[in-house]
């Protein structure tokens, strides 16, 4: 993943600034600052690809990070969002040969676009609501060659694809045939593509349909080794929710529910042991109700949520959505 750092001084638009570039794909990995010295901490820190600035920044704290850019990292390149600049900013920008400006750029896609080319990423978007297996089928019949970002509820990996076959994966330690079949097993799955020329050395010489064979024993194998522990099934989903904590409102997605509690995706700092309030809506019986819960677990793209005290509205409203907007997971549930 490449480290994108956005630097602003109102942290209310950074929050939406940074929300947004995460929404635009897996290969980024976006930083925040507040203002200049963290700034400066978090690129001592990381290695700063790409650094976005100027929105709110006064010209004078963009004239000093720019300067200290230029003397202390002058191969990150810096992109600066402005509206109405001086001239003498401009006149510093055009100086900097590392410096891209952005001038009144409310196009949020545009600007990934220019982020992408920078980091020589050929985007060809993200594939949700279809199993990575079939997906796999489709590239080999194209024999294209490309980069998978897999990611599903916290766990991300990659698959290198060369003239339709899988030729190498990474997977946290894990690399080649083993990486590629331990991310084969994963459910629910986001995919994002590059398909820019890549020099991958082959490590997978297992033709597709045996890796899908392969991984597709694996996984019986588990369920059949797991003990049910849990009560309720579980059922897959993308649904549309909100949560309180503390007098505050927070939009997400729930991306499983079960009679026991649900996993929804947010990027806000809930810690484990903290209780919410989830707002639940099922358009057939055209009611809504809200479910009080406890976060039981927490990754880098969710949490799950283990419900407390369900009342027969409830589960009502909660099997409602089962039938209508979700399909049944095998294996154990929240």
């Amino acid at each position: 993943m490449k480290n994108v750092l956005v630097v602003d001084n109102d942290p209310i638009m950074l929050h939406t600034f940074v929300g947004l570039l995460k929404s635009q794909g897996s290969f980024l990995q976006i930083l925040s600052a507040t203002n200049v010295q963290t700034a400066l901490e978090v690129l001592s820190g990381e290695d700063v690809h790409i650094l976005i600035t100027g929105m709110h920044m006064s010209e004078m704290d963009a004239f000093e990070l720019l300067s200290l850019l230029g003397e202390k990292y002058p191969q990150t390149r810096v992109i600066v969002m402005t509206n109405n600049a001086s001239s003498m900013l401009r006149t510093k920008i055009k100086q900097m040969a590392s410096v891209i400006h952005f001038d009144q750029a409310l196009d949020i896609s545009m600007l990934t676009k220019r982020i992408f080319t920078e980091l020589q990423i050929d985007y060809g978007g993200q594939v949700r609501g279809i199993t990575l297996s079939s997906f796999l089928q489709m590239l080999e019949l194209e024999r294209r060659s490309c980069t998978l970002q897999v990611t599903a509820k916290g766990k991300t990996g990659t698959i290198f694809i060369l003239d339709g076959k899988p030729a190498a994966a990474k997977m946290g330690l894990l690399t080649g045939k083993s990486a590629a079949l331990h991310i084969l097993t994963w459910e629910n799955v986001l995919i994002d593509i590059d398909y820019a020329p890549r020099e991958t050395q082959r490590e997978i010489a297992t033709p597709l349909m045996n890796l899908l064979l392969e991984s597709g024993r694996i996984v019986d194998e588990k369920q059949s080794q797991r003990p049910n522990q849990r009560k309720h099934s579980r059922y897959d989903c993308l649904v549309g929710v909100d949560y309180d904590i503390s007098d505050w409102t927070y939009q997400c997605y729930m991306r499983d529910i079960s009679e026991g509690g649900a996993y929804i995706e947010t990027e806000q700092p809930v810690k484990v042991g903290q209780r919410l309030t989830m707002s639940l809506t099922s358009p057939v019986l055209e009611r809504t109700c809200d479910i009080d819960g406890t976060v039981v677990r927490r990754d880098p793209k969710g949490i799950g949520v283990r419900f407390e005290n369900l009342t027969l509205q409830q589960k009502q409203v909660i099997r409602s959505l089962t039938e209508t907007r979700c399909s049944p997971i095998s294996g154990p549930s929240q």
